[in-house]
């Protein structure tokens, strides 16, 4: 049987379940795609310069930097660290898989609030060691309980600083209080963070709080979710063994030089982010006036809770026809909402009408 051959595989290999992205359409189909919190303003015009010089002059024919060592260089001295404080990977979804992997090992237990990011349970589950996954569910307010969280004991605590996909940010005191208390370790993932006010990031509290691990991504402040650029930020001594686990050339050399141009373009980046922000704050509105409960979002996108009339997975499927996608998850506190990226101005604008067709 053609089957045969897969019993050389792992046995814990079979029962995985695979993470499932937004929907991708094919490159230059006509969708208002809104389900995947890209970015809808371009990167920096300043990365057409490097590519150019890269291939003008046949560089790509050499291996990169084996540690990105100009872009650490560059994201230490913006937020005041040293290099070897931080691991540029493939993604943050890479900065999380090594993270997992140096930390959980068998009959360990990891800790997150429910929701929070859905990779995490299936990075532990790709583990394939036994590691326990314990869900700590946020309160009726869908803020995470720091009471609970507070009293559970494990080898990990993981959540999204703002959340996802509820958008909310915590209050900074309680998440350090939070981490000071943990006999382990914490994984801050601050994929958002560039959307909420100045200052929230736990950032400034590494040299504080030395079992604290933070994650970035360049995927969406900075426009380049093709990409696939990240980045985790810890204690000299963690990073330093963390990267042990990491390919020998885990970003290529366009990765390096364009993350690098579009990171020292701080003017265009922070145009957009306020571009963005504005943007967050008109469709809130809009979509408030036709009933939708939101939370107060500091990310690039809106959870959103219908009036019980409508059913959120029949708006989810009703604008898809339209070619509108939105994202819609069916189990846990998220299925009674659908999560709706912040478009272009005139992406938003179709959307609004199109709700406005729907529900009146």
């Amino acid at each position: 049987m053609a089957d045969s051959n897969l019993k050389y595989l792992r046995k814990e290999l079979m029962p995985l379940v695979p993470y499932t992205p937004g929907e991708q359409p094919n490159l230059g189909e006509a969708v208002v795609k809104i389900n995947t919190n890209e970015n809808p303003y371009p990167p920096s015009p300043k990365i057409l310069k490097k590519i150019d010089e890269i291939l003008s002059k046949g560089l790509l024919r050499k291996y990169p930097h084996y540690n990105s060592l100009k872009l650490r260089s560059a994201i230490a001295k913006k937020y005041n660290l040293n290099p070897d404080q931080i691991l540029v990977t493939n993604g943050s979804d890479e900065a999380l898989r090594l993270l997992f992997q140096a930390v959980l090992g068998p009959g360990d237990k990891i800790i997150a609030p429910d929701p929070t990011y859905s990779l995490y349970p299936v990075l532990v589950e790709q583990l394939m060691c036994g590691v326990e996954f314990k869900n700590i569910p946020v309160k009726e307010d869908l803020y995470f309980d720091h009471d609970a969280l507070g009293k559970e004991k494990g080898k990990l605590i993981a959540f999204a600083h703002p959340n996802a996909p509820t958008g909310l940010l915590e209050k900074k005191e309680n998440l350090v209080q939070l981490i000071k208390n943990f006999d382990g370790i914490v994984l801050s993932d601050e994929a958002y963070i560039d959307f909420a006010p100045e200052g929230t990031s736990l950032i400034n509290e590494i040299g504080n709080c030395p079992n604290l691990v933070i994650s970035r991504t360049f995927s969406k402040s900075y426009s380049l979710a093709g990409l696939r650029v990240g980045f985790l930020i810890g204690e000299k001594n963690l990073i330093e063994q963390i990267s042990k686990l990491k390919d020998s050339y885990n970003l290529g050399m366009l990765e390096q030089e364009i993350a690098l141009a579009a990171f020292e373009d701080e003017e265009y980046f922070q145009k957009n982010i306020s571009l963005l922000i504005s943007e967050r704050s008109r469709v809130k509105t809009a979509l408030e006036a036709l009933g939708f409960q939101i939370t107060d979002s500091h990310t690039n996108f809106l959870f959103c809770k219908p009036h019980s009339k409508f059913k959120p997975e029949w708006i989810y499927e009703s604008l898809k026809e339209k070619n509108i996608l939105v994202r819609y998850f069916s189990k846990g506190i998220p299925k009674d909402y659908v999560r709706i990226s912040v478009g272009s101005k005139s992406e938003n604008d179709q959307l609004i009408q199109e709700l406005k067709n729907l529900l009146k």
